[in-house]
C-alpha cells in the first residue's frame, strides 16, 4: 500500500471540490477559493434553478461542465433533472428510465463526443446530422446538457417516450431511432 503525499492529497481535494461544485450547480472556482480562505465552500453562491441557461446561445451555461467533461453517470443525472424540468418526470424512473439508459448506452455510451464513423451521428443522443442539436444551443458540440435537452425533445416529438424510441431502435439493424 502506498502513502499519498501532500501534493497528491491536494490534487484529490481540488478534484472533489470541482466535482461537488459542478453537481451542486455552484462555481467550483469560488468553492475552492472559499476553502483556501477557511470558509464554507458554498458561501456567497446560489444554485441555479436550471441546468441550461435561458439563453441557449451561451456556451456551457448553467451546468458546471467545461468542455463536455462529464461521466456517463453524470450525464444520466443531468438527463433526469432536465427531463423533470421539461415535463417528462415519468421518464426518470422504472421502465422508461431503464429503456432510456439502454437506448443511449447503445447509441453513445452517454459520451458527449461520441461520433459514428459511418454516418457522422454525434453526441449523447447521436443526432444526424449532428448540427440539428444547434436548435438546443450553440454549444451543442461540447455541452452534454445541450445535447440531452435536444435528445429529450427529439424522443418526445418523434416517439413520445424512451420505451417507444428503444422499441424502434431495437427493431432496426443497424440500430437507429
Amino acid at each position: 500500500m502506498s502513502k499519498m503525499d501532500g501534493p497528491g492529497i491536494a490534487a484529490v481535494s481540488v478534484g472533489i471540490v470541482f466535482l461537488y461544485g459542478g453537481i451542486k450547480g455552484y462555481s467550483p472556482l469560488v468553492a475552492f477559493q472559499n476553502i483556501i480562505k477557511g470558509k464554507n465552500p458554498n458561501e456567497g453562491q446560489t444554485n441555479s434553478a436550471s441546468l441550461v441557461a435561458s439563453d441557449p446561445n451561451t456556451p456551457n451555461s448553467g451546468i458546471g461542465v467545461s468542455g463536455g467533461v462529464v461521466s456517463a453517470s453524470g450525464a444520466q443525472g443531468i438527463a433526469q433533472k432536465l427531463a423533470i424540468q421539461m415535463g417528462h418526470g415519468d421518464w426518470t424512473t422504472g421502465k422508461q428510465w431503464s429503456d432510456w439508459v439502454t437506448l443511449w448506452n447503445g447509441e453513445s455510451g452517454w459520451r458527449w463526443n461520441a461520433t459514428n464513423p459511418s454516418s457522422g451521428a454525434y453526441g449523447i443522443p447521436q443526432s444526424l446530422p449532428a448540427d440539428k442539436m444547434a436548435s438546443a444551443g450553440a454549444d451543442w458540440r461540447t455541452n452534454p446538457a445541450t445535447q440531452i435537452k435536444w435528445g429529450i425533445d427529439y424522443i418526445a416529438s418523434t416517439y413520445g417516450s424512451p420505451s417507444a424510441a428503444l422499441a424502434a431502435w431495437e427493431s432496426r439493424s443497424p440500430h437507429w431511432y
